[in-house]
């Protein structure tokens, strides 16, 4: 069984018998790419961003993009017994990690996010990377627009102390 959170808040639970259902399409490796069918349906999956620290990953599916956390069980048994690896963190700032065009932005000010929640996408690169954010906040303020071109760590939203 895999499981895990998505978006931050809601339960993810996969066992076998819910992913038999699926039947593969088509796989596409280098891409980070697989199209999925259900119920006549097709779901074309890409993975946009691994992060290793926390076992997350930016994925979109039919043009949605969706956080997705891994689980693992020792993680799970960590939590049961009490002990909880979560630092809070004094981060009032997201920064350009690199320089690039800003694609989309995918919050509003005054709206509240998840740490890893995707909020910009930055293209580096001829490379889409999706920006999430830090902490778990309130968007103070955007500071650029769609189609501004950035340097490495101009700020790019401001979040609530």
């Amino acid at each position: 069984m895999i499981t895990g959170i998505l978006n931050s808040n809601t339960p993810l639970d996969l066992n076998k018998s819910s992913l038999e259902k699926y039947e593969i399409l088509e796989i596409n490796y280098s891409n980070k790419e697989i199209i999925l069918l259900k119920d006549q349906k097709k779901f074309k999956c890409k993975i946009l961003k691994h992060n290793y620290e926390d076992q997350s990953y930016v994925v979109k599916v039919n043009g949605n993009i969706s956080t997705i956390r891994i689980i693992k069980p020792a993680e799970k048994t960590a939590e049961k017994i009490g002990i909880n690896k979560n630092t809070s963190l004094n981060v009032n700032t997201l920064k350009a990690p690199m320089p690039g065009l800003i694609l989309e932005i995918l919050v509003t000010k005054s709206v509240t996010v998840k740490k890893g929640d995707p909020i910009i996408i930055l293209e580096a690169m001829k490379m889409e990377n999706i920006l999430t954010s830090p902490i778990d906040g309130v968007i103070k303020n955007i500071e650029v627009k769609a189609q501004q071109t950035v340097e490495k760590n101009n700020v790019l939203i401001r979040f609530e102390s």
